[in-house]
Protein backbone atom coordinates (compact mmCIF):
# COMPACT_ATOMS: atom_id res chain seq x y z
CA UNK A 1 0.00 0.00 0.00
CA UNK A 2 3.05 2.66 0.91
CA UNK A 3 4.35 1.63 -2.68
CA UNK A 4 1.63 2.74 -4.22
CA UNK A 5 0.53 5.80 -2.08
CA UNK A 6 4.21 7.06 -3.24
CA UNK A 7 3.09 6.26 -7.06
CA UNK A 8 -0.05 8.42 -6.42
CA UNK A 9 2.04 10.91 -4.80
CA UNK A 10 4.23 11.31 -7.84
CA UNK A 11 1.43 11.09 -10.36
CA UNK A 12 -0.09 13.51 -8.39
CA UNK A 13 3.38 16.14 -8.45
CA UNK A 14 3.81 15.22 -12.11
CA UNK A 15 0.13 16.48 -12.88
CA UNK A 16 0.53 19.15 -10.54
CA UNK A 17 3.81 20.48 -12.67
CA UNK A 18 2.18 20.00 -16.03
CA UNK A 19 -0.67 22.05 -15.18
CA UNK A 20 1.71 24.80 -13.66
CA UNK A 21 3.90 24.67 -16.96
CA UNK A 22 0.68 24.72 -19.05
CA UNK A 23 -0.62 27.85 -17.33
CA UNK A 24 2.63 29.66 -17.89
CA UNK A 25 2.83 28.91 -21.46
CA UNK A 26 3.33 31.93 -23.38
CA UNK A 27 0.35 34.14 -23.67
CA UNK A 28 -0.81 34.75 -27.80
CA UNK A 29 0.53 37.16 -29.61
CA UNK A 30 -1.83 40.03 -30.75
CA UNK A 31 -1.98 38.97 -34.51
CA UNK A 32 -2.81 35.31 -33.05
CA UNK A 33 -5.67 36.88 -30.76
CA UNK A 34 -6.92 39.22 -33.94
CA UNK A 35 -7.03 36.28 -36.07
CA UNK A 36 -8.87 34.28 -34.14
CA UNK A 37 -11.49 36.65 -33.02
CA UNK A 38 -11.92 37.45 -36.94
CA UNK A 39 -12.22 33.30 -38.11
CA UNK A 40 -14.84 33.17 -34.80
CA UNK A 41 -16.91 36.15 -36.25
CA UNK A 42 -17.08 34.33 -39.37
CA UNK A 43 -18.04 31.26 -38.36
CA UNK A 44 -20.93 32.95 -36.62
CA UNK A 45 -19.90 33.05 -33.76
CA UNK A 46 -19.81 36.77 -32.39
CA UNK A 47 -19.68 35.93 -28.65
CA UNK A 48 -16.62 34.03 -28.99
CA UNK A 49 -15.12 37.10 -31.10
CA UNK A 50 -15.65 39.46 -29.29
CA UNK A 51 -13.84 37.61 -26.47
CA UNK A 52 -10.77 37.21 -28.13
CA UNK A 53 -10.61 40.63 -29.08
CA UNK A 54 -11.40 42.23 -25.86
CA UNK A 55 -8.11 39.72 -24.26
CA UNK A 56 -6.32 41.16 -27.43
CA UNK A 57 -7.10 44.86 -25.72
CA UNK A 58 -6.43 43.26 -22.41
CA UNK A 59 -3.03 41.73 -22.69
CA UNK A 60 -1.34 44.13 -26.02
CA UNK A 61 -3.08 47.42 -24.56
CA UNK A 62 -0.44 48.94 -27.04
CA UNK A 63 -0.42 47.16 -30.08
CA UNK A 64 -0.98 48.40 -33.42
CA UNK A 65 -4.36 45.90 -33.73
CA UNK A 66 -5.87 47.26 -30.36
CA UNK A 67 -7.62 50.49 -32.52
CA UNK A 68 -9.32 48.03 -34.96
CA UNK A 69 -9.76 45.14 -32.28
CA UNK A 70 -11.62 47.80 -30.22
CA UNK A 71 -13.53 49.29 -32.87
CA UNK A 72 -14.76 45.63 -33.43
CA UNK A 73 -16.10 44.93 -30.09
CA UNK A 74 -18.52 47.73 -30.90
CA UNK A 75 -19.63 47.04 -34.19
CA UNK A 76 -20.46 43.55 -33.54
CA UNK A 77 -22.40 44.82 -30.87
CA UNK A 78 -24.16 47.25 -32.68
CA UNK A 79 -24.86 44.95 -35.36
CA UNK A 80 -24.92 41.29 -34.65
CA UNK A 81 -25.62 41.53 -31.36
CA UNK A 82 -27.79 43.86 -30.94
CA UNK A 83 -26.17 45.29 -28.14
CA UNK A 84 -26.08 48.96 -28.61
CA UNK A 85 -25.35 50.43 -24.75
CA UNK A 86 -22.31 48.31 -24.71
CA UNK A 87 -21.49 49.32 -28.69
CA UNK A 88 -21.96 53.05 -27.35
CA UNK A 89 -20.06 52.64 -24.45
CA UNK A 90 -17.02 51.33 -26.45
CA UNK A 91 -17.34 53.27 -29.51
CA UNK A 92 -16.88 56.59 -27.05
CA UNK A 93 -14.20 54.98 -25.18
CA UNK A 94 -12.84 54.35 -28.48
CA UNK A 95 -13.16 58.22 -29.51
CA UNK A 96 -11.30 59.09 -26.36
CA UNK A 97 -8.66 56.89 -26.94
CA UNK A 98 -7.68 56.77 -30.38
CA UNK A 99 -9.37 60.32 -31.63
CA UNK A 100 -6.93 60.87 -34.59
CA UNK A 101 -7.39 57.09 -35.86
CA UNK A 102 -8.73 56.88 -38.65
CA UNK A 103 -11.78 54.46 -38.20
CA UNK A 104 -13.19 57.81 -36.40
CA UNK A 105 -15.15 58.69 -38.79
CA UNK A 106 -16.64 55.26 -39.63
CA UNK A 107 -17.07 55.32 -35.42
CA UNK A 108 -19.08 58.72 -35.91
CA UNK A 109 -21.42 57.17 -38.87
CA UNK A 110 -21.81 53.65 -36.07
CA UNK A 111 -22.90 56.38 -33.65
CA UNK A 112 -25.67 58.24 -35.35
CA UNK A 113 -27.07 55.43 -37.34
CA UNK A 114 -26.86 52.74 -34.79
CA UNK A 115 -30.13 50.52 -34.62
CA UNK A 116 -31.42 51.71 -38.04
CA UNK A 117 -32.76 49.10 -40.51
CA UNK A 118 -30.72 49.36 -44.18
CA UNK A 119 -34.05 50.92 -45.63
CA UNK A 120 -33.53 53.52 -42.91
CA UNK A 121 -30.26 54.78 -43.99
CA UNK A 122 -31.10 55.07 -47.73
CA UNK A 123 -33.58 57.91 -47.24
Amino acid sequence: IEMKSKSLLKLFLLVFILFLCFDCSKKLTDKELFDLAQRENSRGNPEQAVKYYEELIRIHPDSELTPMALFMVAYINANELGNYEKAKKVYKEFLEKYPDNELVSSVNFELENMGKSPDELLK
